[in-house]
């Protein structure tokens, strides 16, 4: 275990087992909306991409991907920048498609919301969302597809970070709490 990871919250075995049910689950919903409309990944970089990599492997079924860059905070803040910017994406290839949203972690439920509203405003068919982790202080955001719900703790690994590091531990830990209040 790495030296800045108090505890592993949830193994790599655990992970690769949820993200084959997942996709699985996704695979069975999304078939049976095939008669209309493309599908369309919507992962949300950084965080995200690892969780994605690996669930594409196990989604037999046609799609495009198209990542985007959501900020609701700006620099070092925590104060959430109105609204949430977005960068990356023609809205307009949107239409008509059946998106589904992907990201790391459910928290505030800002971003996912934001980006759900955007996406059917620009005409998708259909726009679900799923995130690899929800925390127990997420609001009622909608979300069909959550790998692991976990306490508020602030976890990196599996591409989760904290400034930029920790993405490549191939767990999920919980992060000791002198690293992140100094």
């Amino acid at each position: 275990m790495h030296a800045d990871i108090q505890a592993i919250l949830i193994d790599r075995d655990s992970i690769a087992e949820r993200i084959e049910v997942l996709a699985g689950q996704m695979e069975r919903d999304l078939r049976s909306r095939a008669g209309g409309g493309q599908l369309t990944l919507l992962p949300i970089m950084t965080g995200s991409v690892v969780f994605v990599a690996d669930l594409m492997r196990h989604l037999p079924i046609p799609f495009r991907i198209e990542p985007v860059r959501a900020r609701s905070y700006v620099g070092a803040t925590t104060v959430p920048n109105q609204p949430v910017k977005v960068e990356g994406l023609d809205w307009d290839s949107l239409k008509g498609n059946h998106v589904v949203i992907l990201d790391d972690v459910l928290d505030s439920g800002k971003t996912l919301a934001s980006l759900r509203r955007m996406a059917e405003d620009a005409g998708a068919a259909s726009v679900m969302a799923c995130v690899l982790l929800r925390k127990e202080t997420a609001p009622d955001v909608p979300c069909e597809y959550i790998g692991f719900d976990i306490p508020d703790e602030f976890v990196v690994g599996y591409g989760l970070d904290y400034d930029g590091l920790y993405r490549n531990l191939p767990d999920i830990g919980i992060l000791r709490p002198e690293i992140y209040h100094g």
